[in-house]
């Protein structure tokens, strides 16, 4: 059932403003002692615990400013609590501020920036007062970043490069002065070229309406032709009104046919000119356009390294991104649709592959990580992207582990080769992270990747050396704009495959055949492979009879090729790809499809789909079945001290068809899993009476909850956190931020 997100923000909006209303008004009351006397400790425990739920609920629902401010007002509370601040009276007037700020927010009330900082300035200023152990307000400087737990978000575009959509909505091209001049050029010739196409089309029209006229006549002379064919077989001679008619209808139908074929002469050499001048200008036109979108790959790459920062950042590791000094031009669409599998790499490369300083450091490596990214051009049409780390590398035990548990192996399988292991984790819910997190773990990332690379022709192959790091090579085309394909036909229907995904083509006599209890193949130096039958893989109707001659394309690689039996090879041309719109975004081998020149429409068919579906195929002439296993409706406990976030995850899970209960705190949470059976735990961290680390260790000291799969949800993002989060055994850690509610069901539903 889809998330109706509207909905769900309206009804999370409501709950969001009865809880601030409630939580602001405790903390006035208690803001209003603390200017005449100091906190009490409960006093200063209930102030720091209403801020933390408020951050947490108005982080919920996307109120940036607010959750900021609540950021920094914890932050001083809890040195207070820890006893590294004192408390100062003037600190009350800077709670006060924020108080304000939050109060007139909540109000509906429109803020600005100067008031924004205003409160934030008050605020900073209590740390400056503190350092100078004086009780006369600061006068220093303020700066947010001396309370904050974290350093600051940097800019969003450096932030969030791969977020932007890869759309030209709203966005400028820049074109050279020689470029529109011959765009305009083209243009005029394109108006031409129609002015001749009409005058074809217009002369085409009557030369149709002649050979109409000459076929009405012939019908109307057909009565005389066979009174004259009857009169000659008796022997008798026609009446001469006969021959004189078929004689003038002789005459006038060789006069016409004389002036048609001259017409029809004329058009065949005007029609031979027009498509050679339409096919010039259609390559020099696509050639400008294709000019026009190639960017700098530099373009692209420049934002990556403040990316990499704030990523090492927040994982608690030292990293630098080296770039190529190069000039290679790609199409601006592969880089807008490249950005989001980079920075899923990079992601992974940091989050995975790059160890701790301390880890580098044991090791004998430097502390600071390097990746690097490295840029070829291979031939005319592609390029090829390289990206290295110095890591650890893959855990191969851990992959062959992890893919017998999902299934893709069978329990108990040798070690597989690295030809055959690595290409593993490019499945979905393959991940050798022991903790999910916001970053990553949820063995998605690179199935991601390379469902991204494969839409846009394109590949991906990794390489790695246990210790020294990983390499992935990425395949790419330089243009969008024209494809190569083999076509092929299959009965009466002709489907396209990409010619990149090729390894040859071939015609070979039926004694080729080897046929064999386990499936067809063929021998082809000196190796057995795989034959199926295009009709089988793609589920269709198989011709009748057998071939005189087997059609085959090899697709794969060295000793994993597969053969793949068509009824006839069509020969290969460029085609012009066409999308499938969003409504058939991803359907399981098919790319998209093409007009031909003759009009009609041709699937081009998805060349890794098509692959992995040879590999599916059990026997010669029979494709595997798909066992659905019927779901069990999976029964989760929430455990959040703010309602809002709390109703924020009870409606994302029960969306998602979900049962849920929800607990206050981590205490009653306890109770509650002792009493009542759950498949999984999604619990807040910063909670009364019990903590959501001390929750998780708990479970995982007891034999019967040991087991319990743990989503800890949580606004603590430090590397220190994530550490500890693991420590006690959860399986995932995410950060809070908004409806980001693809991140909480893929981690639910990996764990289940």
């Amino acid at each position: 059932m889809p998330i109706d997100r509207a909905a769900l923000m309206q009804r999370l909006m409501a709950s969001f403003q009865e809880e601030a209303a409630e939580r602001l008004a405790i903390l006035e009351s208690e803001l209003l002692r603390w200017q005449a006397d100091a906190p009490e400790p409960d006093s200063l425990e209930a102030v720091f615990r209403e801020v933390h739920s408020l951050k947490g609920a108005t982080r919920a629902v996307g109120l940036h400013e607010p959750e900021q401010i609540c950021h920094a007002w914890e932050a001083v509370l809890q040195e207070i609590r820890q006893g590294k601040r004192a408390f100062l009276p003037s600190m009350a007037g800077a709670f006060l501020a924020a108080l304000q700020f939050l109060k007139r927010s909540h109000a509906g009330e429109v803020l600005t920036a100067g008031q924004f900082r205003q409160a934030m300035d008050l605020l900073a200023q209590t740390t400056a007062s503190q350092h100078r152990a004086s009780t006369a307000p600061s006068v220093a400087t303020p700066t947010v970043a001396a309370v904050e737990a974290t350093p600051p978000s940097p800019p969003a575009p450096a932030a969030t490069p791969a977020e932007r959509p890869a759309t030209w909505r709203g966005q400028t091209l820049r074109i050279r002065a020689e470029q529109g001049e011959q765009l305009a050029y083209y243009g005029e010739a394109l108006r031409q070229h129609r002015m001749t196409a009409h005058n074809l089309h217009r002369r085409s029209h009557a030369l149709q309406a002649d050979f109409q006229r000459l076929w009405q006549r012939r019908l109307r002379h057909e009565g005389l032709l066979s009174r004259l064919r009857s009169l000659l077989a008796q022997g008798q001679m026609p009446d001469l009104e006969t021959l004189r008619s078929l004689l003038e209808w002789q005459d006038w139908s060789l006069d016409l046919l004389a002036t048609m074929q001259v017409e029809s002469h004329g058009l065949r050499q005007s029609s031979q000119a027009l498509d050679r001048d339409v096919g010039s200008l259609s390559e020099a036109y696509t050639r400008t356009v294709d000019e026009l979108l190639l960017l700098p790959c530099r373009s692209m790459l420049d934002e990556l390294p403040a990316m990499v920062g704030e990523l090492a950042v927040q994982t608690g590791k030292q990293a630098e991104l080296l770039l190529p000094q190069t000039s290679l031009q790609v199409d601006k669409r592969i880089l807008d649709a490249l950005r989001t599998p980079l920075m899923h790499l990079l992601r992974n490369a940091l989050d995975h592959g790059i160890e701790p300083p301390a880890v580098r450091t044991a090791n004998g490596k430097p502390a600071l990580g390097r990746l690097q990214i490295l840029l070829h051009q291979t031939s005319a049409s592609h390029f090829s992207l390289t990206l290295t780390d110095d890591g650890k590398g893959i855990d191969r035990h851990k992959l062959q582990q992890k893919a017998e548990e999902t299934g893709l192996l069978p329990s108990g399988s040798p070690p597989l080769p690295d030809a055959q292991l690595l290409p593993l984790v490019f499945e979905s819910g393959i991940s050798t992270s022991p903790l999910l997190t916001t970053l990553s773990g949820r063995g998605e990332g690179l199935a991601i990747v390379r469902e991204a690379l494969e839409q846009l022709g394109g590949s991906i192959s990794v390489d790695s050396t246990p210790g020294q790091g990983c390499r992935f090579v990425l395949q790419l085309p330089l243009s969008r704009s024209t494809f190569r394909v083999m076509l092929v036909r299959l009965g009466e229907q002709r489907f396209a495959i990409p010619a990149h995904a090729i390894g040859r083509a071939l015609r070979l006599p039926l004694t080729a055949l080897h046929r064999q209890e386990s499936g067809n193949s063929v021998i082809l130096d000196g190796l057995s492979l795989p034959l199926r039958p295009l009709a089988q893989v793609l589920a269709l109707a198989a011709t009748d009879g057998e071939p005189v001659t087997l059609n085959l394309l090899l697709l794969g690689s060295a000793e994993q090729q597969i053969a793949l039996l068509v009824d006839e090879l069509l020969g290969d041309q460029e085609i012009t790809l066409k999308p499938l719109g969003r409504q058939l975004r991803r359907v399981r081998n098919l790319l998209g499809a093409t007009v031909l020149g003759d009009g009609s429409l041709v699937p081009v068919l998805h060349p890794q789909d098509l692959y992995r579906s040879c590999l599916q195929a059990q026997g010669p002439w029979q494709a595997r079945p798909r066992e659905e296993q019927p779901r069990r409706q999976a029964r989760i406990l929430v455990v959040d001290d703010s309602f809002t976030s709390r109703g924020l995850l009870r409606a994302l899970l029960e969306t998602a068809g979900y049962a849920v209960q929800t607990a206050n705190d981590g205490l009653e949470a306890w109770n509650t899993l002792r009493q009542h059976p759950f498949d999984l735990l999604v619990s807040d961290i910063e909670m009364p009476r019990m903590d959501g680390f001390t929750l998780t260790a708990r479970l995982r000291a007891d034999p019967n909850l040991a087991k319990l799969p743990v989503v800890l949800v949580t606004a603590l993002h430090t590397a220190e956190d994530k550490a500890r989060g693991l420590e006690v055994g959860a399986n995932a850690y995410l950060v809070k931020g908004g409806l980001e509610t693809d991140t909480v069901l893929a981690a639910v539903n990996r764990l289940l």
